[in-house]
């Protein structure tokens, strides 16, 4: 396996995310650089270039929920990006537990991927504001924090730091975490758990009653009302 290079003014790095605008936004902002940058959506594909022996600066991970092999994150540079509080808030789901405990200003850490899930030493911060959007538009803000953030350790080439804090991580969603709770009492909160979960694959907030399954999307929260689309079907 080809190894990390040594660092000289262009860099070669190497961007991995199943969704363009990740890809985009951070080609787009390393085009004022001279370094190469190569995009791949799948991180089999990765592996197949690296396989070629193709050597990289770094590899950025913006959203991609596989797990990276031994073979990878010992041989490279690699950046994972959370959104959340490290060390406090590891784990899965990190947007929407966020939300659901109305914490909507948090931050966004790029850190050193390693063999504990969210537990390497962090390069950067950054803050992030979640009170509004569904999550389709708040993974493209997020986007944007993680393009400048690439940027930024790519030219800088800061030292990751060890976490420090007490650690705690929070359990990935299931699909019956969809179905809308028993115990919502605002519409702040009813907007919030609606549009946490309104976008790409992500199960849509829902109830079911009887053989009928509602689902719930395009949330919009206007003085006391709360106004939806809502699409249903049979089970």
């Amino acid at each position: 396996m080809a190894k990390l290079l040594e660092h000289s003014s262009t860099k070669r790095v190497a961007i991995v995310a199943k969704h363009d605008w990740y890809l985009n936004d951070a080609i787009k902002i390393l085009k004022q650089t001279p370094h190469v940058v190569l995009t791949f959506k799948t991180l089999k594909a990765l592996e197949e270039e690296i396989n070629l022996n193709a050597n990289f600066d770094y590899l950025f991970f913006p959203h991609i929920s596989e797990l990276l092999s031994a073979e990878i994150y010992e041989n490279f540079e690699c950046v994972g990006f959370h959104t959340g509080d490290l060390p406090l808030d590891r784990g899965g789901s990190p947007i929407q537990n966020k939300i659901l405990t109305g914490q909507y200003k948090t931050h966004v850490s790029a850190f050193k991927i390693t063999g504990e899930i969210d537990a390497g030493p962090i390069y950067l911060k950054d803050e992030i504001d979640l009170s509004e959007g569904n999550i389709q538009e708040m993974l493209q803000k997020l986007s944007s924090i993680c393009a400048e953030m690439i940027l930024q350790i790519v030219v800088d080439n800061p030292k990751p730091e060890v976490q420090t804090g007490l650690a705690e991580i929070k359990s990935r969603r299931k699909a019956i975490d969809s179905l809308i709770p028993n115990d919502i009492d605002s519409l702040r909160s009813m907007y919030d758990f609606i549009r946490m979960l309104d976008g790409l694959e992500y199960p849509k907030a829902q109830i079911v009653l009887g053989e009928f399954i509602f689902e719930f999307t395009s949330a919009e929260l206007t003085n006391n009302n709360l106004m939806t689309n809502c699409v249903i079907r049979k089970k």
